[in-house]
């Protein structure tokens, strides 16, 4: 499938639209994302994929301008949108655990608030993911997910398959409703020298669902806080960080509830993730070998948690 910046004509348009001289040059150029730069802005073009980010990054910016770029102009048609460029370097650069913790707080507030917006959201193109959804995708879609991995794995992750339907009922109340970002790690996450906050950016992903769902990719990156992949000092990162959003949460439901949710979100998450590649990104690219053993490394990720919790707790 030709995305519109490989059609001479539409890219053309795209250049008209922007008012695109020298001072632009390209800095992202995939099947998934068309991405420009100018002293001071951005101008990004993303696929149908990702048909809500324009206006969700506008309505978050507006709402919350200490967390998001300025968002300048939105094609009223196109998922087309210009922002200013952020000052300051993604988290992964020069990793620090108090600006993962702050971020990670902030992250939280803005899921609160947005709560209220779920409908706006989903109007503006976000895909409703909520977990009633997310059961009916399990359902149709895990058998062939697992498709990419060995035969064991293969059968222990159908083996959870009514396991899984029961989390995401017990996910459908407690906890309002709210976005995921559904790439919340230290390349999406800038912090801002001159404020000193962090600012959030590249909302491409997000989906409406439950908010918890977020943590998974945001455990992933811990990582980055890590002198080398020890999966017992990761655990350790995790458990601090949990403490560190949970107590943000701590208005909204009991602690134990918040607990539990938490605890299902960090393994369901692996499943929503791998259906988020299958489903939503890889089935719609052109260049689907690109992501295509996404899934299978989501579920694979499901076990190898289950056991690390497992043995977690153990000790």
């Amino acid at each position: 499938m030709m995305e519109f910046w490989e059609n001479e004509s539409e890219r053309l348009r795209f250049l008209h639209w922007i008012e695109a001289d020298t001072a632009w040059s390209v800095v992202k150029d995939t099947d998934l994302t068309y991405l420009m730069k100018r002293e001071g802005a951005y101008a990004k073009a993303v696929t149908f994929i990702s048909k809500g980010e324009a206006k969700l990054s506008e309505a978050l910016a507006a709402r919350f301008p200490e967390l998001l770029p300025k968002v300048t102009a939105v094609h009223p048609t196109e998922p087309w949108f210009i922002m200013e460029e952020i000052a300051g370097k993604p988290l992964r650069e020069e990793p620090n655990e108090a600006q993962y913790k702050t971020a990670l707080q902030a992250y939280a507030r803005l899921q609160q608030q947005m709560s209220r917006d779920v409908d706006v959201m989903v109007q503006m193109g976000i895909p409703d993911r909520r977990p009633s959804i997310l059961k009916d995708e399990i359902r149709r879609y895990l058998p062939e997910m697992c498709a990419g991995l060995d035969s064991e794995k293969r059968a222990a992750v159908l083996a959870l398959q009514e396991e899984l339907s029961m989390m995401c009922e017990e996910l459908e109340s407690g906890i309002p409703m709210s976005v995921d970002h559904g790439d919340l790690h230290g390349g999406n996450i800038f912090w801002q020298s001159k404020t000193n906050t962090p600012c959030i950016l590249d909302w491409g992903d997000a989906t409406v669902t439950h908010p918890f769902f977020s943590v998974r990719v945001f455990w992933n990156a811990l990582f980055d806080l890590l002198p080398e992949e020890e999966d017992r000092l990761w655990m350790q990162k995790i458990e601090v960080m949990r403490a560190v959003y949970l107590q943000e949460w701590h208005d909204i439901a009991p602690q134990e509830v918040l607990e539990r949710h938490l605890t299902i979100a960090e393994e369901l998450g692996c499943v929503y993730r791998a259906i988020s590649w299958h489903v939503y990104i890889t089935k719609n690219r052109r260049n689907q070998k690109d992501s295509s053993d996404k899934p299978a490394q989501w579920l694979s990720l499901l076990l190898e948690y289950r056991e690390l919790v497992h043995d977690d707790v153990g000790n």
